[in-house]
């Protein structure tokens, strides 16, 4: 009789969760586990109706639940590293992971989960051992093929994506996006013909796709070809631009730009942004061409709304600088004061928890400049010559602290060093 009620919640529990009833299916795993407290597909059932309602902690408990009732249970050690993964502690979930591996658990969404985790830390040597675990264990899936390239496409080291390219292309003949990531690489390797040629065979094996169009247009914008106008007419015509519209629209302000015409990009990119109901990366170039253009005003109204976004600290870093450096040229001097002080000190706390946050450190040495914290600025300069010693970086910015304290002499050998490393700077 028991049995025959535990078999009765168990199988109502995981009908509602297909049809994510996760409460009531959540009821019934509790129901199961009151009946036979040693039911380990019980707790495991329990653990995933809860992390599908957002009860992370609850779950991660049920889990360990059934951990203690298999410790070497590959299937739950993932699942906790999984609620950890979707807690945003990473570290936690690959020490999950790493145990389920131990336990003899092998899963390609597993490594594939991993090697994101560390191409987003920037490991990318950790990220390809993962991914390629991941591709041992599915060899005929070629989006993880694909993965690879964008990893070896982030590292710069293209060769080995046009390799791994090939590799999908074999499994996955027809994908698409291979055509995208080769022009993309010609692209980086300022090969344009070949990016072109790639391109163009996308566009002509895949009509219809409004990314291989897109591809073709950002290479005749690299190239700055007046074909790029012809196309982007085309798109509009055909409707492939509304359907790539955040891509298509800062391509074509890109020509714009080249023609000083910051007044229609500005126009372009804001119809886009409202179309998006509003998107970080757009209005992160508005705020770039007004900056450029020395529309302080226009500056302060674009980093409130891009610092309300809550964007992330790259783009709230960067509005919160620019809306102090706007302030400070409208003559607002104290509330500028305050704001290059507040930044000194969040910018200060991000780059200890985030290390690679290189342009935190950048934003910290010009506020420190702005309100005269000279030698501030000049250690962070000195990190970051230490850190790329090989960039003209840290020289270019000694020598705009040194012009801010009026010492022409040391401003001029600094120039004189940045121009070395890299003779196209202008400063």
């Amino acid at each position: 009789m028991f049995n025959e009620k535990y078999e009765d919640y168990i199988s109502q529990g995981i009908s509602l969760m297909t049809e994510e009833n996760y409460s009531a299916a959540m009821e019934c795993f509790q129901k199961a586990i009151d009946i036979n407290k040693k039911s380990l597909d019980a707790y495991i059932h329990l653990g995933n109706a809860q992390a599908n309602l957002g009860m992370f902690d609850e779950a991660i408990s049920s889990f360990k639940n059934a951990l203690v009732l298999s410790p070497s249970s590959g299937e739950v050690l993932y699942s906790i590293g999984n609620i950890y993964l979707l807690k945003g502690e990473n570290l936690k979930a690959i020490e999950y992971y790493n145990k389920a591996e131990d336990s003899g658990f092998h899963r390609a969404d597993m490594y594939r989960l991993m090697s994101g985790m560390f191409l987003d830390a920037g490991d990318d040597t950790q990220s390809l051992r993962y991914i390629t675990k991941a591709i041992n264990e599915e060899p005929l899936d070629g989006n993880l093929r694909l993965y690879k390239a964008r990893i070896y496409l982030a590292s710069n080291r293209y060769n080995e994506a046009l390799e791994a390219l090939d590799e999908m292309q074999k499994i996955l003949p027809d994908a698409f996006e291979v055509y995208d990531f080769r022009a993309q690489i010609y692209l980086a390797l300022k090969e344009y013909d070949k990016a072109l040629e790639v391109a163009e065979k996308g566009s002509e094996r895949f009509p219809n796709d409004p990314n291989l169009t897109l591809s073709k247009l950002k290479v005749l914008v690299e190239m700055e070809s007046d074909e790029a106008w012809e196309l982007i007419s085309s798109m509009k015509s055909t409707g492939q631009y509304d359907m790539v519209l955040k891509d298509a629209v800062i391509q074509e302000s890109i020509l714009y730009l080249r023609k000083h015409d910051a007044e229609t990009t500005i126009g372009l990119l804001s119809k886009a942004n409202e179309t998006l109901n509003g998107d970080a990366d757009i209005l992160y170039l508005i705020l770039d061409v007004y900056g450029k253009s020395e529309n302080y005003e226009g500056i302060i109204r674009v980093s409130e709304d891009l610092i309300n976004m809550n964007p992330g600290y790259f783009y709230e870093s960067t509005a919160r600088y620019f809306h102090a450096h706007a302030l400070d040229k409208l003559g607002r001097k104290e509330e500028a004061k305050k704001e290059y002080k507040k930044l000194t000190s969040s910018l200060r706390k991000l780059t200890i928890n985030d290390p690679s946050f290189y342009e935190g450190y950048i934003y910290r040495l010009l506020s420190h400049t702005r309100i005269g914290e000279y030698d501030q600025a000049l250690q962070l300069a000195e990190y970051i010559e230490n850190l790329y010693p090989e960039r003209a970086d840290s020289h270019t910015f000694r020598y705009f602290i040194y012009k801010e304290m009026g010492d022409e002499e040391k401003a001029q050998k600094e120039k004189t060093e940045a121009e070395k490393i890299n003779p196209d700077i202008k400063l």
